[in-house]
């Protein structure tokens, strides 16, 4: 399953996205984020908590099992000699959060655009993404700022794993 939500920036105030906004993020942005395909690409994985150390780890056609720890509510896979840990979620060992994002900045003729998704711990600040955490991509100093024909659009996406 996964979830989403967009957070539109226009004339200094949050906003509904427009359809108009939401049509050109899907076709001209290859970093577009789409909920439809990041569900049909994982719609076979799991996680599967096999003790209070080991999971099963199930993504397409690759299966593994792997140790793991949770650390301050985020969920890390252990390199086979534990010295290394990879971010692959928040949550707990019921529900865990997979956190993708796509940003996109117009000013004038002007955009630009980024995606990301968890890949370690220093991304933690930056999921979900919002004005205040991804002031260092854009231009904007405040809400305020986004005046004429200028947006900030956030998309933010879950994909959740829940147990079964």
């Amino acid at each position: 399953m996964v979830e989403e939500n967009f957070t539109f920036y226009e004339n200094g105030a949050e906003t509904q996205v427009t359809e108009a906004v939401l049509s050109e993020y899907y076709t001209n942005y290859n970093n577009a984020h789409n909920k439809v395909d990041i569900e049909e690409a994982n719609k076979g994985d799991y996680f599967k908590f096999l003790n209070d150390s080991q999971v099963e780890l199930v993504e397409g056609d690759y299966k593994t099992t792997a140790n793991y720890v949770f650390k301050d509510g985020y969920f890390y896979i252990l390199s086979a000699d534990s010295e290394a840990m990879f971010l692959y979620g928040k949550g707990d060992m019921s529900r865990l959060e997979y956190l993708y994002s796509s940003i996109i900045s117009k000013a004038g003729n002007a955009t630009s655009s980024s995606s990301d998704a968890y890949e370690d711990e220093q991304d933690i600040p930056y999921f979900p993404t919002t004005f205040n955490n991804s002031i260092d991509f854009h231009d904007y100093e405040k809400i305020e700022d986004i005046q004429g024909n200028a947006y900030l659009l956030i998309h933010n996406l879950s994909n959740i794993f829940v147990k079964k």
